[in-house]
């Protein structure tokens, strides 16, 4: 009779806990893929968004972050079209001394935006891929029968999504540990 080591042990209930985190990793994919399939629309915040225009002011645009307690504004035109979008970072180095400056001076021009069609994952890589992370994207609209291209119908915040991610992570593992747990009985472990 062959005696077994540790180490042959240790290996069983690694190459046991392997296989078992193989069998559910496709679930956990088919998870990913529900995500995916959910759309910014199901998520976004529309109606009454804190918006500001270009001839606002740095001291008009700091209330509204204050009062609203939010940490970036798209920026729209007299159309509601989406021409900007100014954050905390660029409204900073004027807060001290230069509150009467125009935002059109200080804020991102052409910024990352998202369409109520497109999935969250992409809208989250979008946020988390500029040159910086940005905490909200604005949503704009592409049904030109609707409204204009560009309008801005809402805004999209990376919290929101990574709540939801964060949801969806902690559920999947409860029900991991949950099999693995019930799958014990029957298994080396």
């Amino acid at each position: 009779m062959r005696c077994i080591h540790w180490g042959e042990v240790c290996k069983l209930k690694v190459d046991s806990m392997t296989k078992f985190i193989k069998l559910h990793l496709v679930r956990t994919l088919n998870k990913y893929r529900e995500l995916q399939r959910m759309r910014v629309r199901d998520i976004m915040i529309s109606g009454d968004v804190v918006v500001a225009r270009p001839e606002n002011t740095v001291k008009d645009v700091f209330e509204s972050m204050v009062e609203y307690n939010i940490n970036g504004i798209p920026v729209i035109d007299e159309r509601g079209k989406i021409v900007g979008l100014v954050t905390i970072k660029e409204i900073r180095p004027y807060l001290a001394n230069g509150t009467d400056v125009k935002i059109e001076m200080v804020m991102l021009k052409d910024p990352p935006y998202t369409t109520v069609n497109e999935d969250i994952i992409t809208a989250f890589e979008k946020m988390i891929n500029f040159d910086r992370r940005l905490d909200q994207l604005p949503v704009i609209n592409t049904n030109s029968e609707e409204m204009p291209y560009g309008k801005l119908v809402g805004v999209v915040y990376i919290e929101d999504i990574i709540t939801l991610l964060y949801e969806k992570v902690i559920k999947e593992l409860k029900t991991l540990v949950s099999l693995y747990n019930g799958n014990k009985a029957g298994s080396v472990f």
